[in-house]
Order: structure tokens, then C-alpha cells, then sequence
């Protein structure tokens, strides 16, 4: 472990930086000014920006729900990141590498730790977010690289909803030490090594999400559903047991939580579009038009993909595959799995 002197003085005297003033990077960084004074998000969304600023509103995401006062935002980069100790990103997992490269690391000004809010996969060359950050930041400037996940819909964390949150990092003294500065009244951590294992299920639930969605449009009732959700957390298991986790890392917040929330709500994105599937028949042009930015469409070959290359039976990736890309009819693909018919 690094030498590092973790701060017990007072909660406030750390700088934080959100990157990304989306949804979710409003949502944590509000949750984070009830107990640290320090905390500034950086967008490039000017109208956006202005209205966290001026208003203490995101209209476009929260519409008049008031954020906390000393929130504070900028669009100026250089700004946002002087006094940084912890950065924290919230953006979209394709732009990932290029902020950091371009954006973070030559406007930084010390060292800081990394938290990664973001779900999904730097898809060109098949690597998870963390992975990511050890790569383009050098460890001179890199304290920790951790990853904050669970079950969480934005507006309700905005709303002061009770929420649950695993944070890990391979150092678990590190993750141990800064989960005080995350959790606030609604906000509560537990704290793990396995940050593998948890970037492997924010992946995977995204998918999974999407079929339970499909069964849902299709019109099945809760015994098939809970059926899908069952066999879901089978193959959870068996994903992260791949990568060499122990399987009861499901039960953490990111795994049967996370689960449980995206794929049961038509407030998830990748349920909705599950849905839309379900509900068409058939994987429409509009929908395969969202394959850029619906994590979960883009996790489905890939993870395919690695179980014929491990071996191993992954039968509803095996589903999605064949509705999403195969363009087989998710009546007639669903139909013959709860039949017991392979294809």
C-alpha cells in the first residue's frame, strides 16, 4: 500500500470533483455537499452548468427539485480540478479515455484518488473502466482507483431516498478510509476489494436488465419473470467466478440490488428498451440506433463472445444474442427457452 495520510480531522477538507453533470454524477455530487464542503462539478453543458450554479437546479434531469446551495459547478476544466483530492467520473463510457487523457490529467495539480460513477466498457478494446483510469493516469498522480456502485436512480437519490452503495478498490484500507466522506444520512457504504468484480457486474446486469425487460413486453407474468431474474443471478455467478471473484460478491449492492432495480422499472434504460423490444416483436431500426448508447445492447456480444472463448453456458446471453443480433423473434426465442429447447 501506498504511504498515505487519510485526513480524520474534519469531514470537509477534502476537495471533491465530479466530472460529468449528468443524472447521476448531480445526483452523487449533492448527496456528497450535505457533508463535505468542498465539491464542484465540471460539464460542458453551459445552459446546464448555469442552472446548478445560479439556480441550484438540474431542470433537465430533476425539473424543480432544488439541489444543495453549496454546490457548485463550472464549465472551466482548469477550475474544477485545481484543488482536486478526489475525482469522481460521471460520463459515458466511449468518451472515457479521451477525458482523461485530454481533459484530466494535463489540468491536474496533485495527486488524487479516482472514483469511477460510470457503467459499462471501453468497448474498442474490451476493458473495464478502472482499468482505464490505471492506464492514462500515471501512479505519481494516481492515489486509488475505486469504483462507486449500486442500486440508484438519480432522482431519488436527489429526493434523499435511503440508498445502498458498495464502494470498492484492490487496496481495501483505502476503500475502508474514504466510504465516511460518502455516506450521509440516506447514503450508506459498504466496502470491498473485488473492484473487478464489481465493474463485471455493472456490465452484466445492464444486459440482463434488457431481457427482463423483453420478457416483461412480451407480456409473461411475475412467476417467468422472477424465473429470468433467478436464472440471472446464476449466471452472475458464474461471470464473476470467471474472473476469479468469489460468487457471493453478487449480494454486494451492484449485484442482486442493482439487478433487482434496473430490471423491474421502466425508469432504467436498458429495462425500457428491453421493453420496447418485448413489446415490438423485434429489434426495430430506432432501436438498434441506441446501440451507441444503451450500455447493455453494447455489453451482449462482447459477453457472449467471452463465454464461447471460457466455455462457458451463459444461456441468457446466449437469449439476447439471438433476439438482439440474430434479429430472432423474442416471442419465438423466449417461447423455446421456457420449453426447454435449445437453439
Amino acid at each position: 500500500m501506498k504511504n498515505i495520510n487519510f485526513r480524520n480531522d474534519f469531514l470537509s477538507d477534502y476537495n471533491f470533483t465530479i466530472i460529468g453533470s449528468g443524472a447521476f454524477g448531480t445526483a452523487v455530487a449533492n448527496f456528497l455537499v450535505s457533508k463535505n464542503d468542498n465539491v464542484i462539478i465540471y460539464g460542458i453543458d453551459e445552459k446546464e452548468i448555469s442552472d446548478i450554479q445560479n439556480n441550484h437546479k438540474n431542470t433537465k434531469y430533476f425539473e424543480s427539485i432544488k439541489l444543495k446551495a453549496k454546490l457548485k459547478a463550472t464549465t472551466d476544466i482548469k477550475r474544477a480540478l485545481q484543488d482536486a483530492d478526489i475525482i469522481l467520473i460521471a460520463i459515458p463510457s466511449h468518451s472515457f479515455r479521451d477525458v482523461l487523457r485530454k481533459n484530466i490529467l494535463p489540468n491536474m495539480k496533485k495527486p488524487a484518488y479516482f472514483v469511477n460513477l460510470a457503467k459499462g466498457l471501453d468497448y474498442l478494446e474490451i476493458k473495464f473502466l478502472n482499468q482505464i483510469i490505471e492506464e492514462e493516469i500515471p501512479q505519481k498522480m494516481n492515489l486509488g482507483v475505486l469504483k462507486l456502485s449500486g442500486p440508484s436512480f438519480a432522482k431519488e437519490l436527489v429526493e434523499e431516498e435511503p440508498t445502498k452503495f458498495v464502494l470498492a478498490c484492490k487496496d481495501i484500507e483505502i476503500a475502508n478510509n474514504l466510504k465516511k466522506y460518502f455516506e450521509t444520512e440516506y447514503t450508506k457504504i459498504v466496502t470491498s476489494n473485488a473492484i473487478v468484480g464489481i465493474e463485471a457486474l455493472s456490465v452484466i446486469k445492464n444486459s440482463l436488465a434488457i431481457l427482463l425487460g423483453i420478457v416483461n413486453g412480451l407480456g409473461y407474468g411475475m412467476n417467468s419473470r422472477a424465473y429470468i431474474f433467478t436464472e440471472s443471478l446464476e449466471e452472475m455467478k458464474k461471470i464473476v467466478k470467471l474472473y476469479g471473484f468469489d460468487e457471493n460478491i453478487i449480494f454486494l449492492p451492484a449485484g442482486v440490488g442493482d439487478l433487482y432495480l434496473t430490471g423491474n422499472s421502466k425508469k432504467s434504460r436498458n429495462f425500457s428498451v428491453g421493453y420496447k423490444i418485448g413489446k415490438a416483436n423485434k429489434v426495430n431500426k430506432k432501436i438498434l440506433n441506441s446501440f451507441v448508447t444503451i450500455e447493455g445492447l453494447r455489453s451482449i456480444e462482447i459477453i457472449f463472445s467471452l463465454a464461447i472463448k471460457k466455455g462457458i453456458k451463459l444461456n441468457l446471453f446466449n437469449l439476447l444474442y439471438n433476439i438482439t443480433y440474430k434479429n430472432i423473434r423474442p416471442s419465438e426465442v423466449m417461447d423455446q427457452f421456457f420449453k426447454g429447447i435449445d437453439k
